[in-house]
């Protein structure tokens, strides 16, 4: 068995797609699923989950703003739904990957520059927003290697 999958598009032509594209695209959807639970844990929690979080946790969630729960959400769907292009070798999966993108980036500068979530948080609270901008990314890149070689139907 060899690392590429051979499809005939109807031109005739065939299309080798090596294993590694699938692998990715498929690592990428489960993060965006993954990150998409995170999603909806945030914005349906009860104030009995609120009052079971750490002292500095409540005071983060309780002063974030409603703009950054909107961007959250533009990062996980846009990315969810990118990677579902990807998957399907839709060239429409790189629009919603920059908006997950655009998303993720306006949450880091939340995160970083407009709370004290670093100082309260720590080391997570600088490399998870790192860890996700590289995953979106490395998601438009694999995006736009599959149009430059013309893997999409």
């Amino acid at each position: 068995m060899t690392s590429e999958t051979n499809e005939t598009h109807s031109s005739g032509h065939s299309t080798k797609l090596p294993i590694w594209y699938w692998v990715i695209a498929l690592i990428g959807l489960m993060w965006f699923l993954m990150d998409m639970s995170a999603f909806f844990m945030r914005v349906l929690m009860s104030e009995e989950g609120i009052q079971a979080m750490p002292e500095n946790q409540q005071h983060l969630y309780r002063d974030m703003p409603l703009w950054v729960n909107v961007v959250f959400a533009f990062e996980v769907f846009g990315g969810a739904l990118g990677c579902i292009g990807l998957l399907l070798r839709k060239s429409w999966s790189l629009p919603f990957l920059n908006v997950s993108l655009i998303g993720v980036l306006s949450q880091t500068f939340h995160i970083y520059f407009m709370s004290d979530a670093i100082s309260l948080m720590g080391a997570p609270a600088i490399m998870m927003p790192l860890l996700a901008i590289a995953i979106c990314a490395s998601m438009i890149l694999l995006s736009k290697t599959a149009m430059a070689k013309q893997w999409y139907r």
